[in-house]
């Protein structure tokens, strides 16, 4: 299935021309994305009582707008025209600081790396938070080689997360991501209780992703799930829908999201050079 015409200005390159494994890297872009800008709505706003399929506006957010979960995302992989791990964390930090006015929604250790304000409530969680794992998350589907993806995750989570929690959960969160079907996880292997929602700290974060592909049967549910759990739903949705799409590589079930088309994706201005560089990662794996 042909990605709908409006996500066609993404493209690095017309479908066509796509490889098998680079059509499954563009959808698992739009599942983050997708995912991104649905949980949006939910973020640190309590347990929702119903999650309905469709894509809702809250105050001084864009409807379909992504955060910055989306955008951090975008800045690494572009950072990957790099060809060693320590040059795409340097050149990834200048793209963070001269693009920082345009992003929304920072994390506390982000918002730290860059000398903005920090609460004193998210101070404990600074340098161990989820923003490592969850902008590198994409960026891991194409490194399936783990000895070349330490040294890159490393290298890149480091750039603002110094907190070993946090490097540690972006590797096993790649791990996770290629691990072989048989392994994955299982629902009784993921009772985990998120009473107060899903914190961001990495470890939880990586505990809940476990737990929503586990419990889930397709992409909708996968980002519905994330939902239901609160906390930070926009990169638990984000997540967990990419890994969705990237194991199952023949679904095309995010080109049929009922909502998709209502996500702001002029907003992805960086997406074509973002997912060119991620292309030519894996082709140099």
């Amino acid at each position: 299935m042909r990605p709908p015409h409006y996500l066609e200005r993404l493209l690095p390159k017309s479908w066509d021309e796509h490889l098998p494994s680079e059509q499954v890297l563009f959808k698992s872009f739009i599942a983050y994305a997708a995912g991104d800008a649905f949980g949006a709505f939910y973020e640190f706003s309590g347990i929702p009582e119903d999650v309905p399929n469709r894509l809702l506006s809250k105050a001084g957010w864009p409807h379909g707008g992504i955060s910055d979960d989306t955008m951090l995302t975008m800045l690494t992989l572009i950072a990957c025209d790099s060809i060693e791990p320590y040059q795409v964390a340097e050149t990834f930090l200048k793209l963070l600081n001269d693009r920082s006015h345009t992003l929304r929604g920072l994390g506390p250790t982000t918002r730290m790396a860059l000398d903005m304000p920090v609460k004193d409530s998210e101070r404990m969680s600074v340098g161990n938070s989820n923003g490592g794992m969850m902008r590198t998350g994409l960026l891991a589907m194409s490194l399936p080689d783990r000895s070349q993806r330490l040294s890159w995750l490393t290298s890149l989570v480091r750039a603002t997360h110094k907190g070993e929690r946090a490097i540690e959960s972006a590797i096993a969160l790649s791990d996770l991501i290629h691990l072989p079907v048989i392994n994955r996880p299982k629902s009784e292997d993921s009772k985990k209780d998120f009473a107060s929602g899903v914190s961001n700290d990495s470890t939880e974060t990586l505990r809940a992703l476990n737990r929503i592909l586990a419990e889930s049967n397709s992409l909708i549910e996968i980002i519905t799930t994330s939902c239901r759990l609160g906390g930070d739903t926009d990169t638990t949705a984000a997540l967990s829908a990419a890994i969705y799409c990237f194991w199952n590589p023949k679904s095309d079930e995010v080109f049929q999201l009922e909502w998709l088309r209502e996500v702001d994706w002029s907003e992805l201005k960086d997406a074509p050079a973002a997912l060119a560089a991620l292309y030519a990662l894996s082709e140099r794996r």
